[in-house]
């Protein structure tokens, strides 16, 4: 097994194709296997909007352009959530702090309303700066924030006395706000857990709680982006009416069908037929070996999803007397030796020229998909009912407080169950 001196991960086709783009020579690229498509997608520049034909193909295509941003060394772009969903608000508030990026949504979360720019109404708070504390609660009901005995997710505010704590949609921890008569005294985010600060902040702008109910859809919202169809023949089968809405806009179309009728047929294949894939080979010896192989043709790129993950193949790799380093993507994209491992989410690997990238999926086998349930931060509080002793004082939501007198076994309308008494 020979390793080669390889030229770097080579973009140039995809700066060519760019460069079609802008000049306005094609608006169809087909053949984009795996995850090339959001690595064209991601080299565009400008005002973009991708859409998908659904909420999963657009939170893949998301997490691909993620990785290949980070290769790139830009900015991600925003993934605009669908109407009701937790994270909406978080990618709208994104959207009015700055439109001329990149974004990437499915059809459906592309029509729902969005604020008008003069709708758009936030609060600004600054340390020193004397405010209505009054007119600042008033301002945050009517921006749908609702009051609650203590915060706990986006949306929520509590007041007590000169102190108002607030949740907002954008970011990760909430904010405490502490008057001194009508002066802002501080500003501090803070645990929820703990309730104790975490950072003190001069100023902060704290947008809406609520999802607009009327307004414009993202598609005139962004009257200037370039709308980019991923995999458009899908779009159209779920949405029949869209290109309807869309007859005076600029259109690109991409897609991995290998079609050469339209366009410009990209050349960039799976990586299925190398004996690289779990189908293909017996173990992941197998894989070991294929891969130092081909190690002396190919640039060959293995994206792992976890650090643990990535050692354990490179463990795999010395076993067999084989190197293969662990970067950045960054480091990697420049090294110029072959094969090399680096960390990050990415769906699907594709083969063009002499690349090969390799994902996980691709290395070790597709897990099926898991969903995690996101628990309430407030179950924090308590992590166990064991952490509870019988004659501990309680203060029930209801019947306020009490003496904890352990778990029985109780029987309510034919049904038993153990209950905390």
């Amino acid at each position: 097994m020979i390793y080669s001196i390889a030229m770097p991960f080579d973009l140039s086709f995809f700066q060519q194709a760019v460069k079609l783009i802008e000049e306005k020579q094609t608006d169809t690229f087909t053949s984009l296997s795996g995850s090339s498509g959001a690595l064209l997608f991601c080299m565009t520049g400008g005002q973009s909007l991708l859409l998908c034909s659904s909420e999963s193909s657009a939170v893949e295509f998301y997490r691909d352009s993620v990785f290949w941003s980070k290769l790139l060394n830009i900015h991600p772009p925003i993934l605009i959530a669908p109407e009701g969903s937790p994270e909406r608000l978080k990618s709208l508030v994104k959207l009015h702090e700055n439109k001329d990026q990149k974004f990437i949504a499915f059809v459906d979360a592309a029509l729902s309303p969005i604020w008008e720019d003069d709708e758009f109404k936030s609060v600004r708070i600054s340390k020193g700066v004397a405010v209505d504390r009054d007119g600042t609660v008033q301002r945050f009901y009517e921006q749908g924030y609702f009051t609650v005995s203590m915060v706990s997710k986006e949306g929520e505010m509590s007041v007590r006395g000169g102190i108002i704590d607030v949740f907002p949609p954008d970011t990760e921890n909430p904010v405490r706000v502490e008057f001194f008569g009508d002066e802002v005294e501080s500003i501090r985010f803070f645990d929820i857990d703990t309730q104790l600060s975490l950072k003190e902040i001069d100023e902060i702008t704290i947008p809406p709680a609520l999802e607009p109910e009327e307004g414009p859809g993202l598609i005139e919202y962004l009257s200037d982006a370039i709308i980019i169809l991923n995999e458009p023949d899908d779009i159209k089968r779920r949405h029949p009416d869209f290109m309807n809405l869309v007859t005076d806009r600029d259109i690109v179309n991409i897609t991995g069908l290998q079609l050469s009728a339209d366009g410009v047929k990209c050349e960039i294949d799976s990586v299925s037929g190398l004996g690289l894939l779990p189908g293909e080979r017996r173990t992941i010896d197998d894989f070991i070996e294929r891969a130092g192989d081909l190690a002396g043709q190919y640039y060959i790129l293995m994206v792992c999803s976890s650090e643990g993950q990535a050692k354990r193949l490179k463990e795999l790799f010395f076993e067999l007397d084989l190197e293969a380093p662990i970067m950045t993507v960054n480091s990697a994209f420049k090294y110029t030796r072959s094969p090399v491992i680096t960390t990050g989410e990415l769906s699907r690997g594709f083969k063009y020229k002499d690349i090969i990238v390799l994902t996980s999926g691709d290395i070790f086998g597709r897990r099926p998909a898991f969903k995690p349930i996101k628990k309430s931060r407030v179950s924090n509080l308590i992590s166990s009912i064991e952490d509870f002793k019988v004659g501990d004082y309680m203060v029930h939501v209801e019947h306020g407080i009490g003496k904890y007198l352990g778990i029985k076994k109780e029987s309510i309308e034919g049904h038993e169950d153990s209950f905390i008494t």
